[in-house]
């Protein structure tokens, strides 16, 4: 089991803020407005905190524990792009994460693959779009393919 002190700062730091990226992927894949992002980025919140108390894999635990004390928040800086650019550099920035956690807790990857995964879908499932007075669709078609997309670049399922 792995913790912090296991990675090199930059290494914990891409490992620490891919929660709230995937999380992200979500909301810029389908624009739901100021109130739905909002939405979905304290769903996403929730879920990781709520994390730290649910789980026995330490570096989730680990990095649960950082976003509640308040740290994790990802550079954003290289998404202010297209939609589109923004969510290949936000699929790759959770590629890169796992792939960091495979190389030094092979046992840990895939728990946390997933992991990313179901945050980005609290984050879909927060917010409905394209409705009128809160009747529409819980996922989108985009937000599905974003998680889809998600899934299938860290080599998990998307359900």
């Amino acid at each position: 089991m792995s913790k912090s002190t296991d990675y090199t700062p930059e290494e914990w730091k891409a490992i620490s803020s891919a929660p709230m990226l995937a999380g992200l992927l979500v909301s810029v894949s389908d624009l739901s407005g100021p109130v739905g992002m909002v939405k979905e980025a304290m769903a996403v919140v929730k879920s990781v905190t709520e994390s730290a108390g649910n789980t026995s894999n330490e570096l989730i635990r680990a990095v649960a524990e950082g976003v509640k004390a308040g740290s994790g928040a990802p550079d954003t800086s290289e998404l202010r792009s297209t939609p589109a650019n923004a969510r290949a550099i936000l699929i790759e920035r959770c590629k890169q994460a796992a792939a960091l956690v495979g190389q030094k807790s092979p046992t840990e990857a895939e728990e946390y693959k997933r992991w990313l995964v179901s945050l980005a879908r609290k984050a879909a499932e927060a917010s409905k779009g394209g409705g009128f007075l809160g009747i529409g669709t819980l996922v989108s078609d985009a937000e599905n393919a974003a998680l889809r997309d998600i899934a299938a670049a860290l080599g998990v399922s998307s359900a």
